[in-house]
């Protein structure tokens, strides 16, 4: 018999086998207020057969159903992911609307855990074992007449339509060298018990970064998130959780903190430096990187307590087509507490921008490479629709493990890639 080496093992562990069977797992643990006697499919069902929708890119409950119907595609079901028994997607809808959000988290921190002993986390270090959380918030379900008691509410100036809303703030680890990205478990920006108002971006980033704390207490992290996050209370917070940050910000959201920088700039205690790249091949472009970076300021004037460091850049590219000078510009501006000098800008920078992956990598996947995350697969009365939003965003994460580590996955999205160029 062929010994197996520790890498085999290593890989096999991210198979999607393995993944789907450690999801099974932790649902099967579910509570069931079903009558028991009545209880025909197993709890952990329902969970995999939704999984297993998002998974397969199936665009529908009612085509699932129907596909299942068929004897082979229900033996691959049961092989891949572990379900005994297709429930209808009706009955699928009622079980799965009545748990809250919170029956994920489990399961998010054990696939990821699978992850870390498997080594894939040392392709997304930054620095000094530390890594990127790119956050952001994104909406996936808009109505004027279908809501749930969890949906937002915004009602229209002058008149009384309603429009009824979802939202989810997501966060992944991002590298700049990785095309791939690993989720985390989300948080679901919705009505919370109790309040009347509705709930907000900034309220779900302190509840997520509470979650995700508590799931991975010894990561070493550095918050990658956009202006509307570079707050004193979310400072603090952060502070309180031991993770670093690397937050934008902008001049008409920090006036104060860019009129700072402006005045330390007559005192001559702004600090300039810029590089010049010629780069390609065929059609030479010359970039300019131009930094501008301070130590120790006020964030705005409400408190001293907080000081932040402050880095400024631009980045310009020039090329000569059809004998015109052509050009482009990029600006960005972030605060963050690592000391800045020459060497670390450029760390920075180059961390600062891989916050774009949460939208460009994750969001513009799950929305249009066929997990079909804006689309209403059934919005139920309490929790389907963000439990469904949840479980799109875990068959991503499962996914995304098995492009990085599983060599059958890989292997068939090669093939699958070379079909798609050769169709188009």
């Amino acid at each position: 018999m062929a010994r197996t080496s520790p890498n085999d093992l290593t890989v096999n562990s991210l198979s999607g086998t393995e993944l789907f069977r450690a999801a099974r797992e932790h649902f099967s643990k579910l509570s069931d207020s079903r009558d028991p006697s009545r209880i025909e499919i197993p709890i952990e069902d329902f969970f995999m057969s939704a999984l297993a929708i998002f998974s397969l890119k199936i665009p529908s409950l009612l085509q699932f159903e129907e596909e299942m119907r068929k004897q082979r595609s229900f033996s691959n079901l049961k092989k891949l992911f572990y379900v005994s028994k297709v429930p209808s997607d009706t009955r699928m809808r009622e079980v799965i609307d009545e748990y809250q959000n919170n029956v994920f988290r489990p399961v998010f921190r054990a696939i990821f855990e699978r992850a870390q002993r498997a080594k894939v986390l040392k392709g997304f270090e930054l620095w000094d074992n530390t890594y990127g959380l790119a956050v952001d918030g994104t909406g996936y379900f808009s109505s004027d007449s279908v809501h749930c008691e969890n949906c937002l509410e915004k009602k229209q100036r002058g008149g009384n339509e309603r429009t009824f809303h979802h939202q989810m703030l997501a966060g992944a680890l991002v590298h700049p060298d990785q095309r791939c990205v690993i989720p985390v478990c989300p948080e679901a920006i919705q009505q919370q018990d109790g309040n009347t108002k509705n709930d907000c971006e900034q309220n779900a980033m302190k509840r997520f970064l509470l979650g995700y704390r508590e799931d991975h207490p010894k990561l070493k992290t550095v918050l990658l998130t956009d202006a509307l996050h570079a707050t004193l209370p979310c400072l603090e917070l952060l502070t309180k959780l031991d993770i670093d940050f690397v937050l934008s910000v902008k001049p008409g959201s920090h006036e104060k903190l860019f009129s700072g920088v402006d005045t330390r700039e007559t005192n001559g205690t702004v600090h300039h430096f810029e590089e010049e790249e010629t780069i390609g091949d065929k059609v030479k472009k010359k970039v300019t990187r131009h930094y501008r970076f301070t130590n120790g300021i006020f964030l705005n004037h409400q408190s001293t307590k907080h000081l932040v460091n402050f880095l400024e850049y631009w980045e310009t590219t020039q090329w000569i087509q059809k004998g015109k000078v052509k050009e482009e510009r990029v600006h960005f501006s972030w605060v963050t507490n690592y000391s800045l000098y020459e060497s670390s800008c450029r760390q920075i920078v180059r961390a600062g921008r891989t916050r774009w992956k949460i939208e460009n990598e994750t969001f513009n996947t799950l929305k249009n490479q066929g997990y079909e995350f804006e689309h209403n697969f059934g919005h139920g009365y309490k929790n389907l629709s963000s439990n469904f939003a949840h479980l799109m965003l875990l068959a991503f994460l499962i996914d995304q493990l098995q492009e990085l580590r599983c060599r059958v996955f890989q292997a068939a999205l090669r093939v699958f890639s070379t079909v798609e160029v050769g169709c188009g």
